[in-house]
């Protein structure tokens, strides 16, 4: 099964790892990327990028709409 594009600013899962990443760079080739922890929540990286991980090893995040509704709810509560 072919994986989807990876591009510089995308919301990736690294297989393998638990936790949610942010692509910050792509190499020229596309074969590796540099990635750095992501809070969905806040929509902030935290922390040291992780670099030359293979592309073919990430997938592009995808929110459930229970964690989706859970965030939205979390966001208007502490929005004041």
């Amino acid at each position: 099964m072919a994986k989807a594009h990876i591009k510089t600013g995308q919301v990736v899962v690294l297989d393998g790892m638990v936790g949610v990443y942010r692509v910050v760079n792509v190499s020229p080739e596309g074969q590796t990327a540099e990635i750095e922890k992501f809070d969905v929540s806040s929509q902030k990286s935290l922390g040291d990028p992780i670099r030359s991980v293979a592309t073919n090893k990430l997938a592009a995040y995808k929110e459930d709409a229970s964690e989706a509704a859970a965030r939205i709810v979390r966001e208007a509560i502490t929005e004041d």
